[in-house]
């Protein structure tokens, strides 16, 4: 995507990865700045620019724009996106710069998400440098944040494709694009084109593995994740999508194989904290499950999801321990956008401690908050039967009726979706 180093887009469409001190992308976006920073689209003709000094013209030009730029990456830095933007009013009326110069440019908007502003200065490139591919992929990816799906589509189709490698760089944008569209077909196909041609690309793996997920074809989001993590044995996070992938086909046992791996390599990964967690809870191994989690909770980094599955496992295993139990829920809660499941696991804490009119009010806020939650409503009208509510134990027992044949739990739900936006929005951690 549009990088100097590691950068995911405002839309959640591109992922880039380090694997292990190696950038990897889709673009060889040179900086101007002693080198270029590499990747495995480098073609022959990529590689012959990066020898070339600019003419005498442009190193003046480029030279005395040194100080604009300085002042333009403090504005960006300050949040002084204006001042920014007459900055690269003032950048594109000078003629005669380089494609290194305007690369650079364009990134440091990508890099705070101004892809309007960083869509200029690579439509700058594109004029004047008509043969640099990277500035079409850099458009492309901009229009694409943008959500401006055919003006990308049709950057992809002038690029030029001089390269193997550029031809498989354009599919992969059509099949993002295609994606966002809900052409499902296509996009799997340009996906999956990409993925064969350089499956040692992990941002290739990365999308269409996600791709599958989000399609629920989880046994085939394995087998791209596998190949991938074989090709790239220290991507953590190739491996955590292995790992749910096969959680959510249902083997476990393998899931559990390829988190132990990611943790030996990354003990303080959290996402492999958090879902290593889940599998064990969800196969019954509460104590191992809680060990885990607790582990994790120790980390300055923790996830909130781990405070919720930590409290949750804690009722299951019938502890008496409430203050832990309501403290971790309430950080999840603050943290956890809309946590319904916060609210059903303090419902089952407050139940036990006999506090019935509590867990109603628990559930009350997790059914208000997503109204499709069945175990809420079946757990809603026990409790008000209990206490005598006889009308609302049948309206929420009717509710419970309408929704029960939605096969997959919510925790399921929640781990899942978690984990699509964590490896959508992934950084390396590396």
């Amino acid at each position: 995507m549009i990088w100097t180093g590691p950068r995911r887009d405002a839309a959640l469409l591109v992922v880039t990865l380090l694997v292990g001190t190696t950038a990897v992308g889709h673009a060889s976006i040179r900086t101007g700045e002693g080198g270029d920073s590499h990747s495995p689209l480098c073609s022959p003709r990529a590689a012959i620019l990066q020898t070339l000094l600019p003419t005498q013209s442009e190193q003046v030009t480029e030279s005395s724009s040194d100080a604009v730029v300085e002042s333009l990456a403090r504005a960006l830095s300050d949040g002084k996106t204006e001042k920014a933007h007459d900055l690269l009013v003032q950048i594109l009326k000078r003629p005669h710069l380089t494609s290194d110069f305007l690369l650079r440019v364009g990134i440091q908007f990508a890099q705070r998400e101004l892809y309007g502003e960083a869509g200029e200065a690579f439509q700058r490139c594109i004029q004047e440098h008509p043969e640099i591919f990277e500035a079409y992929y850099n458009l492309a990816l901009a229009d694409i944040a943008g959500q401006k799906w055919d003006e990308a589509l049709a950057i992809v189709e002038r690029a030029p494709q001089e390269s193997r490698a550029e031809v498989l760089a354009c599919s992969y944008l059509r099949g993002k694009v295609e994606d966002s569209q809900g052409k499902t077909r296509e996009a799997e196909r340009d996906l999956s084109d990409a993925f064969a041609g350089a499956p040692q690309n992990p941002t290739y793996a990365m999308d269409l593995g996600l791709f599958y997920i989000h399609e629920r074809a989880y046994l085939q989001a394995a087998t791209v994740f596998e190949r991938a993590a074989g090709l790239n044995s220290r991507s953590s996070f190739l491996l955590l999508g292995l790992s749910l992938s096969r959680f959510l086909a249902g083997q476990h046992e393998q899931s559990i194989a390829t988190l132990k791996k990611l943790l030996s390599m990354q003990p303080d990964f959290a996402p492999a904290q958090v879902l290593m967690t889940f599998v064990l809870s969800a196969q019954g191994k509460l104590e191992d499950a809680e060990k885990v989690a607790r582990q994790g909770l120790n980390s300055t980094r923790a996830s909130p999801y781990l405070y919720y599955l930590d409290a949750s496992i804690l009722v299951k295993l019938q502890s008496r321990q409430y203050k832990r139990i309501f403290e971790e829920l309430s950080i999840a809660q603050s943290k956890i956008s809309s946590c319904s499941l916060c609210y059903f696991t303090g419902s089952k804490a407050h139940q036990a401690q006999g506090n019935f009119e509590a867990a109603i009010a628990d559930l009350e806020i997790a059914t208000r908050l997503d109204p499709t939650f069945p175990e809420a409503w079946y757990r809603l009208a026990s409790l008000y039967r209990r206490v005598g509510r006889s009308a609302d134990a049948s309206r929420a027992q009717d509710q419970f009726q309408e929704l029960k044949a939605n096969k997959e739990g919510r925790e399921i739900q929640m781990l899942r979706e978690n984990f699509l936006q964590t490896l959508d929005a992934v950084q390396p951690a590396q």
